[in-house]
């Protein structure tokens, strides 16, 4: 197999190459750089590439940038089918969570990280050992918290659990990285991505000594990656500035559109699910009401029930659409500002979805109602799921009582800073309340009895009566009353 590529007016700059949807080479021409050359001929071997799935179909996408190596080629794609039988394996799930609270710099201390990655840590393996087994899941976790087997989460133990990923892993396996704490982007408009580690005294990152010593850019991020051979891979970013940086970082206009290139760079190298915070101010990033981040809270409340498939089923797209919706509103319920982005794994060509790096999601776990009942989250506030309700006399909601108390109660969730409670949009949940009641309609008078639950406990029941022509009315009485439901002896 080779490349045959001519030169069209804009030279022949950097030849790379995806093996199913992931960079195998950065630059296929290898000591053949003369970027005027009229036409050039390379050879390309991928028959030791981690990537390739032997007896299997493979996709191969070829890009090619300008001499100048600011505009690229809308790729050329090719399915070949590899040598050799398909392994029969059972899938092993791999992942590196690492959070950080206590850093070497008084200064740049956070509350919620450490203790984010120990509760996202236990999450996962409770889903994945549901899903892969427990012979077949494989967690590093790197914390400041005190946590059984946790490591210390500094530069050389991070550059470690990736090493020991690499050697192990498999492309049949799954990989989930989640970093929390500080993240700083440093470069201008081209900018890198830096996470801290915990060595770090500050979040300047000006002198590159203290680059290299405590941060890890991006772009080795990308690399580290790269040595894994699982296909499926899903990163976390819960970070955000240093608290004393924020005003400062927020004056650099590109701060954002660079963070966001970067992280795109990183997706379009790697072809894997990213869901950064995008934490755009201290105060959003973690919120005493939750106890959490607000990122890191929206993830495990989909992992309890908020985001299942049918469920049950952790999957990476609908768990990252859930946590994408979910995070601004619990932003905007603290006063504070958070918009997380969600990058797809998929490039510019589209011809195939394996050339998007089979972007098609997958799952990362299953989880039953024990298992959700063990992943820890705080619960501040009391929580409502969709409630239900019925006619007496025709067994339907023919007045359409079910959408108006959700809505009202959706209502309520997003008043103000402080909202007395919070409404998902789901039908399980453990320790949620519930509300299901049954109305008579006499005239124009609805007769409502209503019964709260919290779980499957019955904690309280009433009646109300209302005017079948303001039923918004009734719906707030419902409300209302069903709130003070939650405060009483249960």
């Amino acid at each position: 197999m080779g490349i045959h590529l001519t030169n069209r007016g804009g030279g022949i700059g950097r030849v790379q190459v995806w093996v199913n949807g992931k960079e195998a080479t950065t630059d296929a021409r290898g000591n053949s750089r003369n970027p005027q050359a009229q036409r050039l001929d390379l050879p390309m071997d991928i028959s030791k590439s981690p990537f390739l799935k032997a007896g299997q179909e493979n996709t191969v996408e070829v890009r090619v940038f300008n001499a100048e190596g600011y505009l690229s080629s809308r790729g050329v794609t090719a399915v070949c089918k590899a040598p050799g039988e398909a392994p029969r394996v059972q899938p092993s799930f791999w992942a590196i969570v690492a959070g950080i609270s206590d850093y070497a710099g008084q200064d740049i201390h956070l509350q919620y990280a450490a203790k984010d990655a120990a509760d996202m840590a236990q999450a996962l393996r409770l889903g994945a050992e549901r899903l892969f087994r427990k012979e077949h899941t494989h967690i590093t976790l790197l914390t400041t918290a005190p946590a059984p087997g946790a490591l210390a989460p500094t530069r050389e133990n991070l550059k470690k659990a990736f090493a020991e990923a690499a050697r192990q892993a498999k492309n049949a396996d799954i990989l989930v990285v989640y970093l929390s704490g500080h993240g700083v982007n440093y470069g201008g408009q081209e900018a890198d991505y830096y996470y801290l580690t915990q060595e770090a005294r500050t979040g300047d990152l000006t002198d590159p000594a203290v680059r290299a010593q405590t941060a890890v850019s991006s772009r080795e991020l990308t690399e580290w990656i790269k040595q894994i051979p699982a296909l499926k891979q899903t990163l976390v970013l819960d970070t955000c500035a240093a608290a004393r940086l924020v005003q400062k970082l927020a004056e650099k206009r590109d701060i954002s559109s660079s963070q966001i290139r970067s992280l795109e760079r990183m997706k379009d190298r790697m072809g894997l699910f990213i869901l950064a915070g995008s934490a755009a101010d201290a105060v959003s990033y973690e919120a005493s009401q939750y106890g959490q981040g607000l990122l890191t809270y929206s993830l495990l409340m989909g992992m309890r029930g908020g985001a299942l498939k049918e469920d049950q089923f952790v999957d990476v797209s609908k768990w990252f659409d859930f946590a994408a919706d979910e995070v601004p509103q619990l932003a905007k319920n603290i006063g504070g500002v958070q918009r997380p982005e969600k990058y797809q794994p998929c490039r510019l060509s589209e011809q195939t979805e394996q050339a998007c790096g089979s972007s098609a999601s997958w799952d990362i776990g299953q989880l039953l109602g024990e298992d959700k009942a063990r992943i820890h989250l705080a619960t501040p506030r009391p929580m409502f799921l969709q409630s239900s309700f019925q006619d007496e006399v025709q067994p339907r909601d023919q007045l359409k009582l079910t959408g108006l108390v959700n809505e009202a109660l959706r209502d309520v969730s997003s008043r103000g800073q402080e909202p007395p409670l919070v409404y998902v949009d789901a039908s399980e949940f453990p320790e949620a309340y519930t509300l299901a009641g049954r109305y008579r309609v006499e005239g124009n008078t609805v007769t409502a009895r209503v019964s709260v639950f919290k779980g499957e406990k019955q904690v309280g029941n009433f009646t109300l009566t209302g005017e079948k022509g303001n039923l918004s009315k009734l719906t707030a009485e419902i409300v209302s009353q069903a709130q003070r439901s939650t405060t009483g002896p249960q």
